[in-house]
């Protein structure tokens, strides 16, 4: 399933084979916005523990731990992928089969190769309750770039809040996994294809959890058994991603310092990950303050002493921001975390869009002290795409967590600032 953006001598141009809502004003009028699609997510075990290896990424031949064999494309094109783990040479031509990429273990699909580096968040991406697992491939020599506003005001142009903000190499692969009671049922492969684009595809895991299958250009829902349970599951169709993954907002979703700054195995995962040489510039120390956990969740607790609004804040940067920011799809208010509240344009703010089905009188994005009369908290616990829900793609089931922070957070406002 590949999804695609390109920029043209035209202009910025988001491709039809990309991802993204048909409808943009669909998302215009409130915050919320996510995607499944995102590589954010709760840590898992099928990839923590990799990381160890990782030095293998700064060394040694492309590939050199991949899978894979020079004649077995699984079905599909993408010739010069095999066993390389890195973006096909025909992004319309993606290998089919999962233990061919060179990604994932030759011998079990289930894990990424040695040389993948784990990573967990401190703000999770809601994906319909899913556990969650991810790592990156950089490419052979290939460094993360860390930006600094301060040092060079071009890596921000659309203000401080997005210092820290991580940009990888052309030929990163971007590794997440999606699964329900330890069993799998999707591996995603995000590829940093050339300086202008991304591309992604979706693999569906088959029962026995010994392939996964590239899956249809097309959304498609299923049930899945695993085998305590039946879940609903929603792979993205070539129109789903964009919105999110989308160039203001960095692409790549989670790595961002304030997000990757916790402790992994009794280690900073940012130490870990300067010290495999893994940086053009680490981060500058004391490292940016890390995002609290916004609730329980698999990753732990919010930190100690967290307020309703750090939590909230945090929640939303990590859900809707990269939608809802200047330069980003719909930049009619901003819900990065450093932004100050007085400059969201969330607080007694008309919504473009006005309310949603269940709520039409219901107008404005937020309205201290009244969570019910706040559209941004209405189309969070809003479960229907077509009444008026937020997210709109990415995800089709309510997270009561999130929604009682914001709400939280929203109940605690005695004015607008």
């Amino acid at each position: 399933m590949p999804y695609l953006k390109s920029t043209v001598a035209l202009g910025a141009l988001w491709l039809a084979i990309g991802c993204g809502s048909s409808d943009p004003a669909t998302n215009s009028s409130s915050g919320g916005t996510a995607g499944t699609s995102a590589m954010a997510g709760t840590g898992g075990a099928n990839i923590a523990g990799n990381s160890g290896n990782a030095g293998a990424t700064t060394g040694g031949s492309a590939g050199a731990s991949g899978s894979g064999g020079a004649g077995g494309l699984g079905g599909g094109g993408g010739a010069g992928m095999v066993g390389t783990c890195t973006p096909p040479s025909d992004v319309f031509s993606p290998i089919t089969k999962l233990s061919l990429t060179g990604c994932v273990d030759a011998t079990d699909p289930k894990k990424p190769i040695a040389r993948a580096v784990s990573y967990e968040v401190n703000s999770p991406l809601w994906s319909d309750s899913a556990d969650k697992a991810r790592a990156f491939v950089l490419p052979v020599g290939g460094k993360i770039h860390v930006r600094d506003c301060a040092a060079n005001a071009a890596d921000c142009p659309n203000g401080t809040q997005d210092n820290g903000r991580w940009d990888f190499p052309v030929g990163t692969v971007m590794i997440k996994e999606f699964m329900f009671d330890g069993k799998l049922v999707e591996t995603r492969l995000f590829m940093h294809n050339d300086a202008q684009n991304w591309v992604g595809y979706s693999y569906e895991w088959d029962e026995q959890q010994t392939e996964a299958t590239i899956t249809s250009p097309d959304r498609v829902d299923l049930m899945f058994n695993t085998g305590k349970r039946t879940v609903e599951w929603h792979y993205p169709s070539q129109q789903d991603c964009l919105n999110c993954h989308n160039a203001a907002a960095g692409s790549t979703l989670g790595p961002e310092t304030a997000q990757m700054n916790r402790m992994v195995g009794g280690m900073n995962q940012i130490d870990k990950i300067a010290a495999l040489g893994l940086f053009e510039k680490a981060p500058a120390m004391p490292y940016k303050a890390a995002l609290t956990t916004p609730y329980a969740t698999s990753l732990g607790m919010p930190q100690a002493g967290a307020t309703v609004e750090e939590k909230a804040r945090s929640y939303l940067h990590a859900n809707c921001s990269f939608c809802h920011r200047p330069g980003g799809n719909y930049p009619n208010f901003d819900f990065r975390y450093d932004t100050a509240l007085k400059d969201m344009a969330i607080c007694n703010a008309v919504a473009r869009k006005g309310g949603i089905a269940s709520a039409p009188d219901k107008t404005l994005v937020m309205v201290p002290g009244k969570e019910a009369d706040s559209l941004m908290w209405l189309r969070m616990s809003e479960a229907n795409p077509d009444k008026g829900r937020m997210p709109q793609v990415g995800s089709y089931a309510v997270d009561a967590d999130g929604v009682k922070a914001v709400g939280d957070w929203i109940d605690s406002l005695t004015a607008c600032p």
